[in-house]
């Protein structure tokens, strides 16, 4: 069975859009946008997790902040470590390296709240 990547990916960016960062208290730091990546991300077969996990590291290495510190919280929520080592190390060769490590901080930090076991 092959998976509609097209439809997948527009999926995901829409997870990653609503609810918008910021926009309301229940989602003031993209905690509701973490949480719904982490389901969807729980309930596909073992291809599309493939195809999601490649889409995160991606954009966990992005410019656009909340899409990357939302992304890290999403890696570290499901235990891809290395993935969250190396957006760390990407942050270090960026011009606001301290800016992106601290939301970095913020993304694992929700996901330990709002996903902790």
């Amino acid at each position: 069975m092959s998976i509609d990547r097209k439809l997948l990916e527009e999926d995901i960016l829409r997870l990653y859009r609503e609810p918008i960062v910021g926009a309301n208290y229940t989602n003031t730091y993209g905690e509701e946008n973490l949480v719904n990546l982490v389901n969807k991300y729980r309930g596909l077969v073992p291809e599309e997790m493939e195809f999601m996990r490649e889409l995160v590291v991606g954009y966990s290495q992005s410019p656009d902040l909340a899409s990357s510190y939302v992304s890290v919280g999403v890696l570290h929520a499901l235990g891809f470590n290395e993935q969250v080592d190396e957006a760390y190390a990407w942050a270090q060769s960026q011009d606001n390296s301290e800016q992106i490590t601290s939301h970095f901080d913020i993304g694992k930090s929700l996901a330990d709240h709002f996903l902790g076991d």
